[in-house]
């Protein structure tokens, strides 16, 4: 059934676009943060590559010391201890190869020769006594300056540790050397683990940006369905509390124009009251004065005449009760909670009484189908006479031939149905026929084109819904009218009219 608002498009999913406030963040602010993210991953990067290096050279270094501890002196001169198991330097990790080489004055003694020697090696302590006692020996290998560099092995890339000390008179060289690989590894982890870290950050701040602005955008959604649901003629101030500060202005500027256009619309109204008002009284006179004139002997031609004059006035009188409805039925001058509580079924039954003697002048039958209980709705009695006057006369008045119109009051929910067995409405005049002094092409009565604009308006004015069905869907036209059920604990003036009796 159509709603008295306008229709409605289908709501659509929310999503982000390039215009949405959100989306707008997020490129403003990603960029920036992978920015800081690149820099915070590259900082950390080379700083753990940096400690990485320096506790694994301190390792090696040690290690180194470790092994040129193993150098004892001999009768054939400096030696590797023969007690000492090569085996317990090697590393475990499978991945890994650790390498050494001792030296005596360029001579190996143990180890292999493929490690190269450092790129520059410190002159030896030259002045260690002749007679060095074993602890002496100890000193200077604790005292010996490493030499650190990087190289290759069976074209594997190796970190590598050289010491020189003296012996009596010979020149020692310790050099020990392992692969990159454990470094390597730790750096991919401590490098995989950063950047996944920051990616998830990245991912967060941009969830926590999508939900932060339509959190904080939810009042403007909850003000937006609000005006969305609002009538065409409602022009109240739109309500701001719960919107954030920076759209206030905008609130503020809407209510304006608001104000504005309410201003002009009432003065439209007043102006259109106030001109039918003012023709009641020269049109009654007219009217009057052609009703005198037709009761007296005259000429024919003057009959005539006088009854059109008359026909005319009446016209003229109709339509400016018409638009005196239109100018009452104004929100901001009746709101609703001011209806008072009328019972649909006796208005029904008073309304429809009145325009018996009309139907019958024109060979319809007015039929009454109604429930035996009070139907109540909220509303204003004088306007919802008026509009269920314009059905039953737009009834009659194109009806067009014998017939009958059928006034229907349901309960559940409250509603009304004026139904006739007439020719109908064209397919291509229904969706017009509810504007303001529209007429169908090829009608043939006479009106002025008001009737169910009124009752278009007095219908929003009470929030009620209408339906139009005419042939072939409906053997002639049917329009239905729905109301809402009473409001309980509106703030409504509960007068109930006495009802009386039918007079039909």
């Amino acid at each position: 059934m159509p709603s008295r608002n306008e229709t409605r498009p289908a709501p659509q999913t929310r999503v982000l676009h390039r215009r949405s406030l959100a989306w707008h963040l997020l490129v403003r602010l990603l960029p920036a943060v992978l920015l800081l993210a690149t820099m915070d991953s590259i900082i950390t990067y080379v700083l753990t590559r940096k400690l990485n290096t320096q506790s694994h050279d301190r390792a090696l270094i040690d290690t180194t010391r470790a092994l040129a501890r193993q150098v004892v002196m001999t009768p054939q001169g400096p030696q590797l201890d023969p007690a000492w198991n090569t085996t317990r330097f090697l590393t475990t990790d499978p991945d890994e190869r650790t390498y050494f080489r001792i030296s005596v004055d360029g001579e190996i003694i143990a180890g292999t020769a493929v490690l190269p020697s450092p790129p520059m090696v410190d002159d030896p302590d030259s002045a260690a006594d002749d007679e060095v006692e074993p602890l002496a020996l100890l000193d200077r290998i604790n005292k010996a300056v490493p030499t650190i560099y990087d190289s290759l092995v069976e074209g594997l890339p190796v970190r590598a540790v050289a010491l020189d000390f003296s012996v009596d008179d010979y020149l020692v060289e310790v050099a020990m050397a392992e692969t990159l690989n454990t470094r390597s590894r730790f750096i991919e982890e401590i490098l995989s683990v950063l950047v996944a870290g920051q990616l998830l950050l990245i991912a967060l701040l941009g969830f926590v940006i999508v939900t932060a602005v339509r959190s904080g955008l939810e009042s403007v959604s909850k003000l937006s369905d609000e005006i969305e649901s609002r009538s065409i003629d409602d022009l109240q101030p739109i309500g701001g509390d719960d919107v954030p500060s920076e759209l206030t202005p905008l609130i503020a500027k809407t209510n304006s124009l608001l104000g504005r256009l309410d201003e002009a619309v009432a003065a439209q109204r007043r102006f259109i009251g106030h001109a039918a008002h003012q023709l009641r009284t020269p049109l009654s006179g007219l009217k009057l004065e052609s009703e005198l004139m037709l009761a007296r002997p005259v000429p024919d031609d003057v009959r005539q005449r006088a009854e059109r004059i008359k026909a005319a006035a009446d016209r003229m009188i109709r339509v400016g009760e018409q638009l005196l409805v239109l100018a009452r039925i104004d929100a901001n001058v009746r709101p609703r909670d001011t209806f008072a509580r009328i019972d649909l079924t006796e208005l029904t039954r008073e309304c429809g009484a009145r325009w018996v003697p009309a139907a019958r002048h024109a060979q319809v039958e007015i039929v009454l189908i109604a429930p035996d209980e009070a139907v109540w709705v909220d509303g204003d009695a004088v306007l919802l006479d008026q509009l269920l006057g314009n059905l039953i006369d737009n009834a009659i008045r194109y009806h067009g031939g014998p017939g009958e119109i059928v006034l229907r009051v349901n309960d559940s929910p409250p509603s009304l149905v004026v139904e006739d067995d007439g020719p109908g409405i064209a397919a291509e005049d229904r969706a017009r026929v509810f504007d303001a002094f529209y007429r169908a092409k090829n009608s043939q009565a006479g009106g002025s084109g008001l009737g169910l604009a009124i009752v278009k308006e007095i219908a929003e004015a009470h929030g009620a819904h209408w339906d139009l069905r005419s042939r072939p869907e409906f053997a002639g036209t049917r329009i239905s009218l729905v109301f809402p059920g009473p409001r309980i604990g509106a703030h409504l003036s509960r007068v109930r009219s006495e009802p009386r009796q039918p007079d039909w």
